[in-house]
């Protein structure tokens, strides 16, 4: 897969899977603008990327806030032109029953992980070159349904049928918009956030019987990017390893 005078933006980039795909978007031979609520995480990611020869501009910005969206893409015509990439990764994951959510635990969840993407989504529509790739970030729980994940669930099946509506939206500019279903993932997230009984089970109930690590999720990602994608459109893409949970 060549990126070659490519740009791509990500967000939630500062760690985790976003910098994961960030890092091999770059490797591919994209330029990359690096995304994130965090400062430090994101110039963090941005000083990675440099240090192997890559191209890379930390800007900060938070999804839920859509004129930080704005100003991510207006840094990124500055610095490197139009971008064709958009992957969407800034999520937010939280476990809520739902008969003790709270309306602020609503919104938190929603505001970034629905309103964020869908924003952005936008943006590109309206920014990206023609021929320009979209990636979606969802979550492979929307198809698992699992106690305590009403909330988060629920948001990340918003993301999936942006996808698919998009890529029809879309089409005429040749632009292809696809969903990504993670997984459980090593991440710091899932390190510092999950008991490791949890993990286990998880790790048993997949034919490889490990969870996934970042590099899987970007490698999908990268070819949803890539030219070699061009045939792939308003898909949901499920990347957990084949888990049975």
């Amino acid at each position: 897969m060549d990126l070659r005078n490519q740009t791509a933006i990500v967000t939630g980039a500062g760690q985790g899977m976003g910098r994961g795909i960030a890092e091999k978007l770059s490797q591919y031979g994209a330029s990359v603008v690096v995304s994130g609520r965090t400062e430090s995480k994101v110039q963090e990611t941005a000083r990675i990327i440099e240090s192997r020869g890559g191209s890379a501009l930390a800007v900060k910005a938070d999804v839920s806030i859509i004129s930080d969206i704005a100003n991510m893409f207006d840094a990124c015509i500055e610095r490197f032109g139009a971008p064709d990439i958009l992957v969407a990764n800034a999520g937010v994951s939280y476990i809520s029953d739902l008969l003790k959510t709270t309306e602020e635990e609503y919104y938190m969840v929603y505001d970034t992980n629905a309103k964020g993407t869908y924003f952005c989504l936008k943006e590109a529509g309206l920014r990206l070159k023609d021929g320009g790739r979209i990636v979606l970030i969802s979550s492979s729980t929307t198809k698992h349904p699992k106690t305590g994940m009403s909330l988060y669930s629920s948001s990340k099946a918003a993301i999936s049928m942006m996808a698919e509506v998009a890529a029809q939206e879309l089409a005429d500019r040749g632009i292809t918009v696809n969903a990504v279903l993670p997984g459980l993932t090593v991440t710091p997230a899932v390190e510092a956030g999950l008991p490791e009984a949890f993990k286990q089970i998880v790790a048993d109930n997949t034919p490889f019987k490990r969870l996934g690590k970042t590099e899987d999720i970007a490698e999908v990602v990268a070819f949803l990017c890539s030219k070699e994608s061009q045939w792939v459109n308003g898909q949901v893409i499920m990347a957990d390893g084949g888990c049975l949970c």
